[in-house]
């Protein structure tokens, strides 16, 4: 059997330069594999892409995820490249270096798309990809963008040369707790073609967990290590975060296990008390029931995340129109009229005279 324990969104910054995993260190104790999406560039060189929000720090600070004892890191994001190719190379030199596996992106040094572990006699597959779409990504770097035809055709294809595949997709909305309709067929679809566990990553909030076949889908692990008052506005859900344990054989998943946790205020995660616990995991069970039954459809997904995405992007859009000027604005507006954009529209007035009501 193998120990799998998955954790969420890592940025590695702090406040006061704290040590990012102190508090949650002997959750790890016992681990065969500890996998985790790495939501920053481990570099300070690079032309900085033109967008809100870059995430980048010192390389020095692989150390942490070395202390932490992490062993692969899904590192296909909408982040990986805010120092373009000079902070993909960096990053993927530095996690080389200290024996880190990575899946998600390469480079003409790094290029192959998944990585292989052998733990207790088991062998395990680990592929990840991003919805992001990048403009400019040079011929000697690669990121795993999101394709469900290759995504299908790569598991079936790992799925021959080990036991165990493991699938990371940097999806969904933000902020929002459940994943779309769309999502759910899919990651089923994956389980279908041979994953046993897929890890969902992105949305910043957990999103529910379901037992599939033999395997596991829980659809966004939320925030890990994360900050929550991103752009002077806090919001506490976005503190809440997990730990995922899954235990696992040849035939699939053995059984599974949710710590909660909380991010503090310096972007430390810590384990939560008792009775924190119990609240948390209730309001988990409600979110990945409806989830299970069936019951998010795309009408009541477009009211859940209508309001949040318009929000998040509109904010994001004004300060890069601000920035860079025309170029941004005219994206802006191809945005503002898209198909997707208008049933957010849409679904944010329905669910606000459902509120009224």
């Amino acid at each position: 059997m193998v120990k799998l324990i998955a954790v969420g969104d890592i940025s590695l910054i702090t406040k006061n330069n704290l040590p990012p995993f102190d508090a949650v260190k002997e959750s790890f104790r016992g681990k065969d594999i500890l996998f985790g999406q790495l939501e920053t560039v481990l570099s300070n060189r690079g032309r900085k892409a033109e967008k809100r929000t870059l995430l980048y720090t010192s390389p020095e600070k692989v150390r942490y995820l070395k202390e932490a004892g992490f062993d692969v890191l899904n590192i296909a994001n909408n982040h990986i490249f805010d120092l373009g190719p000079e902070g993909i190379n960096d990053t993927l030199d530095i996690l080389h270096q200290n024996d880190i596996f990575f899946v998600g992106a390469g480079n003409q040094k790094f290029n192959q798309p998944y990585a292989i572990i052998e733990r207790n006699g088991i062998t395990l597959g680990f592929s990840g990809y991003t919805t992001s779409g990048f403009e400019h990504v040079e011929e000697d770097v690669f990121i795993n963008r999101f394709d469900e035809n290759n995504i299908v055709r790569d598991i079936k294809d790992l799925k021959s040369k080990c036991d165990i595949v493991v699938v990371s997709l940097h999806w969904g909305i933000e902020n929002v707790f459940y994943p779309s309709p769309e999502q759910q067929v899919f990651a089923r679809e994956c389980i279908d073609a041979g994953a046993c566990v897929i890890l969902g990553h992105h949305p910043h909030v957990f999103q529910g967990i379901e037992r599939y076949e033999n395997g596991l889908i829980l659809y966004s692990l939320a925030n890990f290590q994360f900050d929550f008052d991103h752009e002077g506005v806090v919001d506490d859900k976005l503190s809440d975060t997990l730990i995922l344990t899954v235990n696992l054989t040849k035939n699939g998943v053995k059984n599974y296990d949710i710590v909660p946790a909380k991010i503090s205020r310096e972007y430390v995660p810590y384990i939560v008390d008792k009775e924190e616990k119990e609240n948390r995991i209730k309001a988990m069970s409600e979110i990945s029931t409806r989830i299970i039954e069936g019951r998010v459809t795309s009408k009541f997904w477009f009211e859940q995340i209508g309001y949040e995405y318009l929000r998040g992007n509109m904010s994001a859009w004004i300060v890069r129109i601000m920035r860079y000027g025309i170029k941004h604005l005219l994206q802006f507006i191809q945005w503002l009229l898209s198909p997707f954009v208008i049933r957010c529209c849409l679904g944010t007035i329905r669910n606000t005279f459902k509120k009224k009501g």
